[in-house]
């Protein structure tokens, strides 16, 4: 049997802006990833999205990122090791009190946006961030580009690690993701999402911009609330897992 985590970012909102998770989303995923406030979210959004993950059992992560609101974290910002790691204690500590005071456990930690791409290739930066979480909670789970530096860094340390792919964002013959900025880089119509997550679930191989096949490994599969046929989307994916006999469930802490 294939078990599978569907994580999603949430509470990427403002106070009583649209609320995603109001959606109907909770109810079809395992794992949510919660903005921290650095480069989306704040304290009242992030009260009610916990509320939201407690009331539907959706294991909580934090989901810190680098404190740019207006590029939504995801320029590039010339921090040092010290202040990336800084950053990201002071965002998971923040999200994880929030979350017990809220009478539930952090479950994982997930980056956002440049923070998570440049973890995945510098090993300095991953070096701090696996850091930063081994010293909040060395239980706390890695979420990390399939196959990244940040794989390579969290495992050295001991960390238990979700390897994580993506059903709609393309990928790059290196197993990196594909630049927002590339055409294509962002998988739009619904049979295409569903083709590559049935690759990626099924074979632990994905198609890359240039046809090429590359295999990842494949624990939680990161599904985007920005896509207009989002719920669509995750209600034919469970279809689809049950029909293939995937487990859809959690990361279990080991």
């Amino acid at each position: 049997m294939i078990h599978l985590d569907i994580n999603c970012d949430l509470a990427e909102g403002f106070s009583r802006g649209r609320q995603f998770e109001d959606l109907g989303i909770m109810k079809w995923i395992t794992s949510v990833n919660i903005a921290c406030g650095m480069h989306a979210g704040d304290p009242h959004i992030i009260c009610r999205t916990i509320e939201a993950a407690l009331r539907h059992d959706v294991k909580i992560g934090a989901h810190p990122g680098y404190p740019d609101v207006q590029g939504f974290g995801r320029r590039s910002m010339n921090l040092s090791v010290n202040e990336v790691y800084e950053l990201v204690l002071y965002q998971v500590a923040a999200l994880s009190g929030m979350t017990r005071a809220l009478g539930g456990e952090l479950h994982h930690v997930k980056l956002h946006g440049a923070l998570y791409n440049e973890a995945a290739e510098r090993p300095e930066l991953a070096e701090a961030v696996v850091q930063a979480v081994a010293d909040i909670d060395e239980d706390l789970i890695l979420y990390a580009l399939s196959g990244s530096k940040l794989v390579e860094a969290g495992l050295e340390h001991g960390l238990q690690v979700a390897e994580e792919v993506f059903a709609e964002r393309a990928y790059l013959p290196n197993g990196r993701l594909a630049p927002r900025e590339l055409e294509g880089s962002v998988l739009i119509s619904k049979e295409e999402r569903m083709e590559q997550t049935r690759q990626l679930v099924l074979n632990q191989r994905v198609q890359t911009v240039d046809g090429q096949q590359i295999d990842l490994a494949a624990d939680t599969l990161c599904v985007h609330h920005e896509s207009s046929d989002v719920l669509q989307f995750l209600v034919e994916l469970h279809r689809w897992a049950k029909q293939n006999e995937v487990i859809i469930e959690p990361i279990h802490a080991r």
